[in-house]
């Protein structure tokens, strides 16, 4: 039963407003989540590298087997330039094919052109063969099938006097890089300017500028004017 007054209208719902305390929580939380990302990259990158650090090290891979008269790499028609710590040229090497075997530690080269720059005393050497057998250190070059040597002045060197071209020819000739030495001990041809000397064995010093030449010997002298 109602006394026949009508209810009151209700009035606008207000939310509580939140305490002083979780404001400041909620204000902080807002502030951390912006650095979330970065902590958890920081933590992923530390644990990564503790485990790296952790991890034992790789094994050494083993080396490739050596077949006997095998060579592990070729070359066609190609340059090798050689330069001394100055930068300067000191020698090319030039050939039609080029074949490397580490069980020799050899090179042997088809159809190859050497060229020799010595700056020290002005003078260019150069050799040309239808093989060229040297070691890794090229040490000893030893020259096979219609040999050609050439020393003479280097362009643009000064020179103190006139250096007549000398060219060595024969079917085999090698050279001693450390002794700066051109030996044979088969039939060979000499060349001094117009001068031709010929024997059986050969031996030339190039730092003393001396050719040996034994065996049976003979020789053209041009006439001097």
């Amino acid at each position: 039963m109602t006394d026949g007054t009508p209810p009151a209208a209700a009035g606008p719902v207000t939310a509580a407003r939140p305490t002083a305390p979780r404001r400041r929580w909620h204000g902080l939380w807002d502030r951390v989540s912006l650095y979330l990302p970065l902590l958890l990259m920081g933590a992923l990158a530390a644990i990564s590298y503790g485990i790296v650090q952790r991890l034992p090290p790789l094994p050494a891979a083993p080396d490739a087997p050596v077949t006997p008269g095998v060579p592990d790499y070729r070359l066609e028609d190609f340059v090798l330039r050689r330069y001394d710590a100055a930068g300067q040229l000191e020698s090319t090497l030039r050939g039609q094919a080029l074949a490397h075997y580490p069980d020799r530690a050899m090179l042997l080269v088809q159809e190859t052109d050497l060229e020799r720059l010595a700056r020290a005393d002005g003078h260019r050497l150069w050799a040309r063969a239808h093989a060229l057998q040297t070691d890794d250190a090229r040490t000893v070059l030893h020259l096979r099938g219609d040999v050609r040597v050439v020393r003479e002045a280097l362009a643009g060197a000064p020179q103190t006097k006139t250096t007549p071209r000398l060219t060595f020819e024969g079917q085999a000739l090698t050279w001693h890089e450390a002794q700066r030495l051109l030996e044979s001990d088969q039939p060979v041809r000499v060349t001094r300017g117009a001068d031709v000397l010929t024997g059986d064995r050969l031996r030339y010093d190039e730092a003393r500028g001396v050719a040996d030449v034994t065996g049976r010997v003979r020789a053209t002298l041009a006439a001097r004017p």
